[in-house]
């Protein structure tokens, strides 16, 4: 397994080397375990980088990328990419080089993911999680950040702890499936962002407790400047635009459900007209419904992950049975209403049964399974 550890550096001269020798420290313990440490530097003006360089001759799987100061996400996008496409890792770890996420904890990430996770996250906030030496500033920040907006805002509920850098990513049909080049956040931001882009690959997500802990060397890089301030701009905004980005697929979702329905009621109803009883009428016009959403969803509410070819034929089958659950619902539901309260209450029966519950059920099985992608489940 090639693991690939960025570290995004910045005055972290006091660090770096202790960081380095610890991640192949561990790494030894593991002989399947290729580490590939690759340090992005922001051209630190402590000569972090020289310091890097020396351990170049030390270790060979040492990687130095150098840029100027952009931000926290600048350095964690060019790392992330250098990873896929020149590394070739199998998983990522990005993590920071102050030790306040102790790299000890990696081999418990890589753990997760082979057991068949995709995305695991060191987190605060999980039982056995928690941070320790935080004054009322850096919480309070946190709370902002990791509650409210990525939270309640953003809608990011994968995973409870959204702002920690220390995590482990499988890259083959996961990380490789992320538009590294489109994220434009310069700042923490990333942190948040990346998850919500994570989860639209279909990625599984699992927690796993750490304790975070304050750095002893170096110097801490929140505090009031220019740039925290355009972080905390960016992070609301980066907030905002996923929640719109995840409204705007559900209202597509409900545009093409309702398009069914339309679909369904005439059928239904022509059927009825012509002596067909209740029920099955219902049901023949669910299944005309069914293959209209398909050829919706795919064209157009899921369009990112359009399936085509003989792929589509065969995901449809996939689709059209793991929808036969609405299809069964609302028969009984419709064959019921009208046992108790007549045939002309078919019409209201069917919309009970779609709305109160096929609507829920269909929209978990069209994101969990139909335009899911498809993530191997293998021990690497």
């Amino acid at each position: 397994m090639k693991i690939a550890h960025i570290i995004p550096t910045f005055n972290e001269k006091d660090n770096i080397g202790q960081m380095i020798d610890m991640i192949f420290k561990i790494g030894r313990k593991y002989p399947n375990w290729e580490n590939i440490v690759i340090v992005v530097d922001d051209r630190s003006p402590d000569n972090t980088a020289e310091i890097v360089k020396k351990y170049r001759k030390k270790y060979k799987n040492i990687h130095l990328l150098l840029k100027k100061k952009e931000g926290l996400g600048k350095a964690l996008g060019l790392g992330y990419e250098y990873a896929v496409k020149k590394i070739k890792a199998d998983v990522v770890i990005p993590n920071d080089a102050d030790f306040q996420w102790d790299p000890v904890d990696y081999p418990r990430l890589i753990g997760k993911i082979r057991e068949g996770f995709d995305v695991v996250v060191a987190s605060r906030h999980v039982s056995g999680g928690k941070a320790v030496g935080w004054n009322w500033f850096r919480k309070l920040n946190h709370d902002i950040s990791n509650s409210l907006l990525a939270w309640y805002v953003a809608g990011v509920h994968e995973v409870s702890d959204h702002a920690g850098n220390f995590k482990a990513i499988r890259v083959k049909n996961v990380l490789d499936k992320v538009p590294l080049e489109k994220m434009k956040n310069a700042g923490f931001s990333f942190q948040l962002h990346i998850l919500y882009e994570l989860s639209k690959t279909g990625a599984r997500f699992t927690e796993v407790p750490v304790t975070f802990k304050e750095r002893k060397l170096g110097q801490s890089k929140i505090g009031f400047n220019r740039y925290y301030i355009r972080d905390i701009f960016e992070y609301i905004k980066s907030s905002i635009l996923i929640r719109l980005d995840r409204s705007q697929s559900f209202f597509k979702y409900a545009v093409v459900g309702v398009t069914g329905l339309l679909i369904q009621t005439a059928i239904s109803k022509l059927l009825i007209s012509l002596g067909l009883i209740p029920a099955i009428s219902v049901s023949i016009g669910a299944e005309m419904a069914i293959l209209s959403n398909f050829l919706m969803n795919n064209y157009w509410t899921f369009s990112k992950h359009v399936i085509s070819g003989i792929k589509l034929f065969h995901k449809f089958i996939q689709f059209n049975t793991a929808s036969f659950g609405a299809v069964i619902i609302q028969g009984l539901v419709v064959f019921t209403g009208t046992s108790l309260f007549g045939d002309e209450y078919w019409f209201w029966s069917m919309i009970f049964a779609v709305f109160i519950l096929v609507i829920p059920y269909s929209y978990y099985i069209y994101n969990r399974f139909i335009w899911k992608t498809h993530i191997k489940k293998a021990v690497i």
